[in-house]
């Protein structure tokens, strides 16, 4: 299926990119590294996510994380989308689309926003919006798609939150987190192979460990050292999946100095050895 691709200029990343799928088929093959959105076209589709079957509803939009794995039943039809962080700056616009703690809902839960057929419409349209928006003549293509992703990330938290499944909780009270919670997602993306401690975390802020936990819990559901943890698991899954080092390597990489430590923590948050992703059997 022909994609049609938005690249960010003086990037030296391959995967820095947008790439829209606005006509209905099968899905392209995106790289790993990228969040992807895939919404179904003419009913019921067949999906296996991390070696789970699971069946996606015709309103329902199919969200991942860098690192999933997915695989589609041979008829599958859908419209797609896939972008690298860099291109989206999920890292600046994060507080206002919830891309972490609702619609990329990272390690728990399915990855999936039931839309209703009202918001299935509306987030089709946007699809094909973003195909004409690349293959237009506009100056400021980049803007105009940031913005068109945008909409469809904040209409998927939207109906995650309104429409979530009673097993699911979001505690998302506010339009945007706070600049607290803010703060400590950046200095998690920048520390968490170093395995801070909370309380270090905690100083670089300038709160208490109870004045962190409170915001973390209430405006992402989990606590501050699960969203830590969740981050360098998250990080050590894509790691994993290129193939390019050994899980002892891995390990290393990340910080930690025993590789046996690091398949503890990696079983305790996938329910599944390192091995098994390294080998491509998870």
């Amino acid at each position: 299926m022909q994609t049609r691709t938005l690249t960010i200029q003086d990037s030296t990343d391959p995967d820095a990119s947008l790439r829209v799928q606005s006509q209905p088929g099968e899905p392209p093959a995106y790289s790993e590294v990228l969040y992807r959105l895939f919404l179904p076209v003419g009913g019921p589709v067949d999906v296996v996510i991390e070696g789970c079957g699971i069946t996606l509803d015709q309103f329902q939009l199919l969200t991942l994380s860098p690192g999933e794995r997915i695989s589609f039943s041979p008829s599958a039809s859908f419209l797609s989308c896939a972008f690298h962080h860099n291109f989206f700056c999920v890292r600046v616009m994060r507080n206002e689309v919830f891309c972490d703690g609702v619609v990329f809902n990272r390690l728990r839960g399915l990855p999936i926003v039931d839309l209703k057929e009202d918001g299935y419409r509306t987030a089709r349209a946007r699809f094909e919006e973003l195909g004409n928006i690349i293959s237009g003549e506009s100056l400021f293509k980049p803007e105009h798609a940031i913005n068109t992703i945008k909409s469809l990330l904040l209409q998927a938290a939207d109906c995650k939150i309104r429409y979530a499944n009673p097993d699911e909780t979001f505690q998302v009270t506010p339009a945007k987190v706070s600049e607290i919670v803010a703060r400590f997602q950046d200095l998690v993306e920048d520390n968490y192979a170093k395995h801070l401690e909370i309380a270090e975390y905690c100083d670089m802020l300038g709160v208490t460990i109870a004045t962190l936990n409170r915001h973390v819990k209430n405006e992402l559901g989990q606590t501050a050292k699960q969203l830590a943890q969740e981050r360098l698991a998250l990080e050590a899954r894509v790691a994993l999946r290129t193939g390019d080092r050994s899980v002892k390597e891995v390990a290393f990489d990340l910080g930690f100095g025993d590789p046996l430590y690091f398949s503890r923590f990696f079983r305790k948050q996938f329910g599944a050895a390192p091995t098994q992703y390294f080998s491509g059997t998870a």
